[in-house]
């Protein structure tokens, strides 16, 4: 028994078994420990005289909540045992295995909703490819359907199919074996495509019901007429043992019925059902009735001809499965045979609530398997696809036992590679398809990508062609790719330039942007804290380098002449004048040389930290922001305020040093590094005051 159990559990878990299940193997199974098998065998046998003692006012659905369009008495409980019940035992395996699915297979208690309405609609399935083949079939005139029936106060669930039903033997070989997927056996001996709509895989599903119930009844009536079976009722509390026995008046198809155990009454609610049934099984494809009504109303348009679905379909479907009340910007349809089955559809909102602080917004992308739901939320896509609302049904993606998890992670790797690439290759597309729509979509969306170009070096490439940012080339609000700036670049140029400040018109007016200016070189400007962090890490774009304005390494690119009636000083003078600086702020800088770059301005700081890392640090721990290291100055020495500077040096030396300290602190301000710009005004009072100083 041990071996066989530790040969199903390793094919079938996936190492998901948890300790609790070990545990409860070791204890079970210890050829020393009899003590739960002699508990199970003792509670057969103290209910197997009242086990068909049927209560009928428990069992029965009152006549008048069942009137609906057309005649539903085949799906009132009206059966009734015919001859003596056998008693049949559970195989030593099936025992513990039943004990396992009871208790440790599935996480959350309401899948048992999920694989009992799956197992329903396989029986429709089968049902369907048997009449399609010209075999006879029994009550024609019954409904391909699915009806589920609550009552509280019975503390009952019931569901019910119209669909290919059991014989007494299917009874004893499909639910009195665990493991044994009657569906499988369906598709090995059918061996057409026309099975590709039946879900059962494992054999186990049908056993979730005992996690939430205390015993489980089962009626069903084959629908082949050459089978000859009037029908029969299985049952049994999940303890070892089961009985079956002939009954009448049992309509064709299956019904099950769930006495609920009290903690899970829950499950005899309408409102709970409901909200189950549209959660896992809303996409089934046959119509799903509790209490009479219908509730999955929308298809699965995913498998559906993309030619074939109105722009009306697409908006309904949007807002259903994303909860949205908008209407998508863009719409992807994917299906792909490769590296699996892919039929996927994917929305692009038209607008987010991260930007409003309402917290992070959470995947919406749901993984289906043949339309049944087995992971809201996945993981498919990565966190900076999170935007994206839609799903993804693969028929052959590999699941663990309780079709909850995935397996198999690198095919599963393959797939999410599949996707990404098809979304990214879809927005590049738009992109050149309509510029304009697309930059609205950037506007709202672009944080996403961006947060994707800075954390994920696998795609950081595909990702930088659908960055959009301002350019000193176009008019403001004007938008440009990378590919454009470089299509506009200078025949010498060979770098990418740009320049982090909080506005445009900061930006024209930035020091760092004066030579560029003049020598009309085109830089592109980012606005955002994150885009510092994006420009640096892309590095280089198509084998051209993105390099800031704020570094030194641009001195030459920027380079500008001297006018040649500008008053300029001697190269001593320079000389000196610089080292002149260099000595009298040496307690914040690290060096000081001359510059050609600046038109406008008297200095620079150069290859400075990033000025976005500052604030984001101060923001993470005001208490705590970072010490501003010495500093890289550059100045222009032939700008009028250093020329007079030079003089003043020897007439009045110690205003000349508030001077100089005012000048490194406005090269600051204008790098962004100035965490608290009010420590400067009384130097400032003190230069204002000797400069309106009558004389």
């Amino acid at each position: 028994v041990r071996a066989s159990l530790t040969k199903f559990i390793s094919r079938n878990f996936n190492k998901q078994i948890n300790y609790n299940t070990k545990t409860f193997l070791n204890n079970v199974l210890n050829k020393n420990n009899y003590s739960t098998l002699t508990h199970i065998n003792n509670k057969n046998n103290r209910n197997n005289n009242s086990f068909f003692k049927i209560n009928n006012n428990k069992r029965e659905i009152q006549r008048e909540n069942l009137i609906f369009k057309r005649n539903f008495s085949e799906i009132l409980t009206n059966e009734t045992i015919v001859g003596a019940s056998t008693k049949r035992e559970f195989q030593a395996e099936t025992k513990k295995l039943l004990e396992i699915v009871a208790r440790s297979l599935y996480t959350d208690k309401e899948v048992f909703i999920r694989e009992l309405i799956s197992n329903c609609s396989d029986a429709l399935e089968k049902l369907r490819i048997v009449e399609l083949q010209g075999k006879p079939i029994n009550s024609n005139h019954l409904e391909y359907e699915i009806n589920v029936f609550t009552d509280e106060n019975a503390r009952t669930l019931t569901i019910q199919d119209f669909g290919i039903g059991m014989t007494e033997d299917e009874l004893v070989k499909n639910l009195g074996t665990i493991a044994r997927s009657g569906s499988g056996e369906f598709m090995k001996q059918m061996e057409s495509e026309t099975t590709n709509n039946i879900i059962g895989q494992f054999g186990v599903g049908f056993y979730s019901s005992f996690i939430v119930a205390d015993k489980v009844s089962v009626y069903s009536k084959s629908a082949l007429i050459d089978n000859n079976d009037q029908g029969n009722l299985w049952i049994s509390d999940g303890f070892g043992s089961y009985d079956i026995a002939a009954a009448s008046n049992v309509s064709r198809g299956t019904k099950i019925v769930l006495e609920l155990k009290e903690e899970s009454s829950e499950f005899s609610k309408k409102q709970v059902i409901e909200d189950i049934i549209k959660k896992y099984s809303n996409f089934i494809g046959f119509p799903i009735r509790l209490n009479g009504e219908r509730v999955n109303t929308i298809e699965a348009i995913w498998l559906s001809p993309k030619d074939s679905i109105t722009p009306e379909q697409h908006k309904e479907f949007y807002q259903f499965i994303a909860h949205a009340y908008d209407e998508p910007t863009y719409t992807l349809h994917y299906n792909t045979d490769s590296p699996i089955t892919i039929n996927s559809l994917f929305y692009i909102p038209s607008q987010h609530s991260e930007k409003f602080g309402l917290g992070r917004v959470d995947s919406a992308i749901n993984l289906y398997c043949r339309k049944v739901l087995i992971q809201a939320k996945s993981k498919l896509l990565p966190d900076w696809l999170r935007f994206v609302k839609g799903v993804v049904d693969c028929a052959d993606i590999p699941l663990n036992l309780s079709r909850e998890h995935l397996q198999d992670s690198a095919l599963i790797r393959r797939l999410t590679t599949t996707l990404i690439k098809r979304i990214l290759k879809f927005l590049n597309e738009k992109s050149i398809e309509n510029p304009n729509k697309y930059n609205q979509f950037f506007h709202e969306f672009g944080t996403f990508l961006k947060e994707g170009a800075c954390s994920d070096l696998v795609w950081k490439e595909e990702l930088s062609k659908l960055l959009r940012y301002e350019s000193s080339a176009l008019p403001a609000g004007s938008l440009t790719s990378f590919d454009e700036y470089i299509s506009r670049m200078q025949s010498e140029q060979r770098e990418i330039y740009w320049l982090s400040v909080p506005s445009r018109a900061l930006a024209e007016a930035s020091p760092y942007f004066e030579g560029f200016k003049r020598k009309n070189i085109e830089v592109i400007f980012v606005y955002a804290n994150i885009d510092d962090f994006v420009m640096t890490n892309l590095a280089d774009y198509n084998q051209h380098k993105i390099s800031s304005i704020e570094s030194a390494n641009v001195d030459d690119a920027a380079a500008t002449s001297n006018d040649s009636n500008e008053i300029t000083m001697s190269a001593t003078d320079k000389e000196e004048f610089v080292s002149w600086m260099k000595s009298t702020l040496a307690n914040r800088v690290s060096q000081v040389k001359s510059t050609t770059r600046l038109v406008d301005s008297p200095a620079i700081i150069v290859d400075h930290e990033s000025a976005s890392f500052r604030r984001m640090m101060k923001f993470i721990d005001p208490t705590r922001a970072p010490k501003l290291p010495k500093q890289s100055l550059e100045i222009n020495v032939n700008h009028p305020i250093m020329l007079n500077l030079n003089l003043l040096r020897s007439q009045q030396p110690e205003f000349a040093c508030t001077i100089a300290e005012q000048i490194l602190d406005n090269s600051l301000v204008a790098a962004g590094l100035i965490d608290d710009p009010r420590g400067m005004l009384p130097r400032l009072n003190e230069i204002l005051a000797k400069a309106t100083r009558l004389n």
